[in-house]
């Protein structure tokens, strides 16, 4: 099967309908989508991609990943994409020792100070991006999660939001007064009155932000602080984690507000709450 442009719009779009059966998010499917093109993009339209070894496929990883020193976590999606990519289309399973999963060093989530997060908020003139803000830093939102939130899935007096997370899986988290108060101030300068809906839909009322442009929104704003390149917006969901279990809030709780499947993900934050100013005799 060679590399033509009619052989890629087909195997990406047996991938997709495939995603779809399976439950997959679009975004899953956005990602991998990007990683496949990179593949397709390497080689000539002559060459049979249904042919290439794993020994072949090394040599691509290496030139366009592990040189350019791109995460860990870039290179599993590119690895699993291309896994799926010829399971799906080709029939053929991967050899995984030949091509295994990169492991990724475990570092520490890092979390924005409250005293540099109050400034930020202070600072910012839009309503709209005070809510984006506050979303992530305190209810715990990823930023897919902020992009798509729905009016109707906002509960001002129960003090909580249902959130659509990852895989499709639904989750309560809280919803404290200073978010609730932004909400509304954002609704009335939109004059938002409708009852159901996204949240955040343009003002052009034709599409929703992408997570891409929250991204690039907080990215630019850190480009007027000192701490530039050390926080990403997904450092306020960190922060989120950090201080809930730093004023004393349940592990397990803390949990399922955050989407974890698995603990293990959610007991990292503890490390973050350590206080080793009390730590006496040493």
């Amino acid at each position: 099967m060679k590399n033509t442009r009619t052989n890629q719009i087909k195997w990406l779009k047996k991938i997709e309908d495939t995603m779809k059966i399976g439950g997959r998010s679009k975004r899953t499917f956005e990602n991998y989508k990007a990683q496949l093109n990179k593949l397709f993009n390497y080689y000539d339209e002559n060459i049979h991609i249904n042919k290439l070894k794993e020994d072949d496929l090394l040599i691509f990883f290496k030139s366009n990943f592990i040189d350019n020193n791109h995460s860990s976590s870039n290179l599993n999606v590119a690895i699993c994409s291309i896994r799926f990519l010829f399971s799906i289309c080709f029939d053929k399973e991967l050899n995984k020792k030949k091509l295994p999963n990169f492991k990724s060093l475990k570092r520490l989530p890092v979390f924005v100070p409250k005293d540099l997060f109050i400034t930020i908020f202070n600072n910012e003139k839009s309503i709209r991006h005070k809510c984006w803000l506050l979303l992530a830093f305190c209810s715990g939102l990823r930023v897919n999660e902020i992009a798509t939130l729905k009016i109707e899935n906002i509960y001002p007096k129960e003090h909580k939001l249902k959130v659509l997370g990852k895989g499709g899986k639904e989750r309560y988290t809280r919803l404290p007064n200073i978010v609730i108060k932004c909400l509304r101030s954002y609704c009335k300068k939109y004059n938002i009155t409708k009852k159901e809906g996204y949240l955040f839909k343009c003002h052009c009322d034709t599409d929703i932000p992408s997570s891409g442009t929250i991204i690039n929104y907080f990215t630019n704003l850190m480009k007027k602080y000192d701490n530039f390149g050390t926080y990403t917006f997904h450092s306020l969901r960190h922060s989120f984690a950090t201080y809930y279990l730093r004023s004393g809030g349940s592990l397990l709780k803390l949990q399922s507000m955050m989407g974890h499947t698995n603990l293990n993900t959610t007991t990292i934050y503890l490390h973050l709450t350590q206080n080793f100013e009390e730590v006496h005799h040493v």
